[in-house]
């Protein structure tokens, strides 16, 4: 299974393994561009926010970025489910980095000044999927509401 998420996520990769944090970090990117498009607007705020937001949390320089936001955006129109993403995601990542993932989608979020109802609905459903307790949730919520 991890074989076939590399072969979709890099397929021009000759030696992807599952240990390579990219996959993670393209599932990441991913989920913010997915809030970023949840309310079917396209808010420049939001992609400003989305690519600091994986600057600052994210130990890549600004041509890997480039690289993973153009692979992300690719990824996103494609996405069918979130299945394969979060199940990756909880393999590779420990309860304290999912929920900051969901830190970060609640900060895109409201980075247009308003949370809209279809992007409160996807963090809900990608939190009940990283399996991120409800008040953690909550509290990332609130956390994002304080700096918007």
């Amino acid at each position: 299974m991890k074989a076939l998420l590399n072969k979709l996520f890099f397929p021009d990769s000759a030696n992807a393994d599952d240990k390579t944090p990219i996959g993670v970090d393209l599932a990441t990117a991913i989920l913010l561009i997915e809030v970023a498009e949840a309310d079917f607007q396209n808010d420049a705020s939001e992609a400003r926010l989305i690519r600091q937001l994986l600057l600052d949390h994210l130990e890549l320089d600004e041509p890997q970025l480039d690289e993973l936001l153009a692979n992300a955006h690719r990824e996103a129109d494609r996405l069918v489910s979130l299945q394969h993403l979060t199940r990756m995601m909880n393999e590779g990542m420990d309860q304290q980095a999912k929920l900051k993932v969901i830190e970060l989608m609640w900060q895109v979020a409201y980075a247009d000044g308003e949370k809209h109802h279809y992007e409160e609905h996807l963090l809900r459903q990608v939190a009940d999927l990283l399996y991120v307790a409800h008040a953690d949730f909550i509290q990332a919520r609130h956390k994002a509401e304080e700096t918007h």
